[in-house]
């Protein structure tokens, strides 16, 4: 029956012609490229009603900068930082149908991201649509489709994307983020939403995506960021990743690069394998912040 599969129903937005959002922005700090990223929100067509930034700085010259980008400044106790509570909290702060999750390091070079999205994920019936770059392997990123990730197609990867999701606000309210969740806490709850509701997920590369993040990127990346992630979907989203075959192809993985001589790549691969064999015994804790 529709009435169990969407118990929300009545609370969901039903306006097409434009969605009304807050962008949900987490940020311990106040660069010069996070005004940017402010300033290319509100150059879209469909621009958000109120920007949220939920503060992790403890410092209050800092809350000064967020507030002076026009923003709504939340903050985040003093407790140790966790991406999601700080998405709860700013969750729990936003009055709007629609939260935009936005990451602090990704510009939207496209005006035109947001309406685009909003009227394509209108038009597959769906609610909520998120955004990605342009993955490598594509040799014209300019003629990348749209894709609907179902639940047959979700990998534990490829599901919603908390660096730039647009997603009804009282989805995440009646099931938060889970904060023992310590990364990929986006793709944990996207397996609940396609278990729970049985609805794709609007998926959109564009190569005028652009993710800077200082710490993780194209041009640096973090082995602590990549090792928690694969560790916390091998244990809370796709169980198969901890199986012994697939932590013996990683362990092969780091001879390979050590064949190479790659030697920050082979000492990666065998720290994930030796985390997830772990995890096979002991439940995983590890801390949110990676740098």
């Amino acid at each position: 029956m529709a009435s169990q599969s969407r118990p929300l129903a009545e609370q969901l937005p039903r306006d097409d012609a434009s969605p009304r959002y807050a962008a949900l922005i987490r940020a311990y700090e106040c660069p010069p490229l996070l005004a940017e990223v402010v300033e290319k929100l509100r150059e879209q067509s469909f621009p958000p009603e109120d920007i949220i930034i939920v503060d992790s700085s403890h410092d209050a010259a800092v809350r000064d900068q967020f507030a002076a980008l026009g923003a709504t400044v939340v903050p985040y106790d003093d407790t140790e930082f966790n991406y999601s509570k700080a998405i709860n909290i700013g969750v729990e702060a936003n009055t709007l149908p629609y939260t935009l999750i936005f990451s602090s390091h990704v510009v939207f070079d496209d005006p035109k991201f947001v309406e685009n999205g909003w009227r394509e994920m209108k038009a597959r019936d769906l609610e909520i649509v998120y955004w990605a770059p342009a993955h490598s392997e594509c040799p014209d990123p300019s003629k990348l489709e749209p894709v609907s990730i179902t639940p047959r197609l979700f990998n534990g990867r490829n599901g919603i994307s908390n660096s730039a999701a647009l997603t009804p606000t009282a989805l995440m309210r009646e099931r938060p983020f889970r904060e023992e969740v310590f990364s990929a806490e986006d793709q944990e709850w996207t397996r609940y939403y396609l278990k729970r509701f049985k609805r794709p997920v609007l998926r959109i590369e564009s190569e005028k995506f652009r993710y800077l993040n200082p710490n993780h990127g194209e041009t640096v990346w973090s082995q602590a960021k990549l090792l928690n992630e694969e560790l916390a979907i091998g244990h809370f989203v796709n169980r198969r990743l901890v199986m012994p075959d697939r932590i013996a192809a990683r362990f092969l993985r780091g001879v390979l690069a050590t064949i190479r001589r790659r030697p920050d790549r082979a000492r990666m691969h065998f720290a994930i394998a030796k985390a997830l064999l772990a995890a096979n015994f002991k439940p995983p804790k590890r801390q949110s912040r990676y740098f």
